[in-house]
């Protein structure tokens, strides 16, 4: 890796706040910033730990400059258009999930890249989850013994209450849109979907409410596996669940709390108690892991952890499941 990477953050709400302000943390990374709104460009010009190298308002001025990569962090509908210019411009990408907003358009983007060879990375943080990395080791070592089904459940009405806009309220299915980090992670343990299946429904008595606020999706693998994924903008505070069943064996993962329970056959259960961080200090922890994958995978000339066919994986799935659940 060069001794500074000129890294462009387009589009400066929350997440490209908080990737700014970790970058920023970085003595090996030149921090440049750009968005449309004035109050954004000062907001995280402030919260940078060093000043930003550059503060653009334009992206074409920004690219300009010539960055090694630009994190693209605006709605996702425009996730392809600036991630395609940047490539045109022989820049590297990192998109933040979902890829896009549309199949056809994630396919024009990883066709773009992989004719290009540039470096298209998709923002599935939770990859650098420890405990996912436990879980796939205990798996990969043959533990619990062929995998048959899982679980995972989110439950977040939190998510709604911290929203800054009302994206969300405002655009139907947003709820399965957010929690692409589920189909991500169990496509990665489990392998390739074979078939979904989907239900969805919007209830309780709350002040919030989006449509659907509740998803229930089925997903056959082509292993055999059978895997159920729970969302919904209803539980309060929220809770993150990831369990994992094998013929000889099962984990459960809690993510809020760090923890994983493993049950085998000669034991009746076994705990192992992670010695974890507060979920918004490990929250940062993970971007920190990626920006590191990142930069390292890049400077070795190794394919991104997470693809943009993994991102494009993840995108099938959850329009497949929006689809049948209609």
């Amino acid at each position: 890796m060069n001794s500074h990477t000129k890294v462009l953050v387009l589009g400066l709400g929350s997440i490209g706040q908080r990737h700014a302000r970790l970058l920023s943390e970085r003595s090996d990374v030149d921090v440049l910033l750009c968005d449309i709104s004035e109050e954004l460009r000062r907001q995280a010009s402030g919260a940078l730990v060093k000043p930003p190298s550059a503060v653009y308002a334009s992206y074409a001025a920004a690219l300009e400059s010539h960055p090694d990569i630009v994190f693209i962090c605006v709605p996702n509908h425009l996730h392809v258009p600036m991630a395609l210019e940047a490539i045109r411009n022989g820049t590297d990408v990192l998109v933040e999930k979902p890829v896009s907003d549309s199949l056809e358009k994630a396919r024009e983007l990883v066709k773009a890249a992989e004719a290009s060879s540039r470096f298209l990375q998709v923002g599935y943080m939770l990859r650098y989850d420890e405990g996912l990395i436990t879980l796939k080791e205990i798996i990969d070592k043959g533990e619990i013994g062929n995998l048959v089904g899982g679980r995972a459940m989110i439950g977040t009405y939190v998510t709604l209450l911290n929203a800054k806009g009302s994206d969300r309220i405002d655009h139907p299915n947003s709820l399965v849109v957010d929690y692409t980090h589920e189909l991500d992670f169990i496509s990665w343990f489990f392998g390739k979907v074979e078939d979904v299946m989907a239900m969805q429904a919007r209830m309780g008595d709350l002040e919030l409410k989006p449509h659907p606020n509740i998803f229930q999706i089925n997903l056959k693998f082509s292993s055999g596996a059978l895997v159920q994924v729970h969302m919904d903008y209803i539980q309060f505070p929220q809770r993150r669940v990831f369990e994992v069943y094998g013929d000889r064996g099962t984990l459960c993962y809690d993510f809020m709390t760090g923890e994983i329970r493993h049950f085998t056959f000669q034991r009746a259960h076994e705990w192992t108690n992670k010695n974890v961080l507060p979920v918004t200090e490990r929250w940062d922890d993970l971007f920190r892991k990626e920006h590191e994958s990142v930069f390292t995978r890049r400077s070795d000339g190794l394919p991104p952890f997470v693809s943009g066919a993994d991102g494009l994986q993840a995108l099938e799935i959850a329009v497949q499941a929006i689809r049948v659940a209609r």
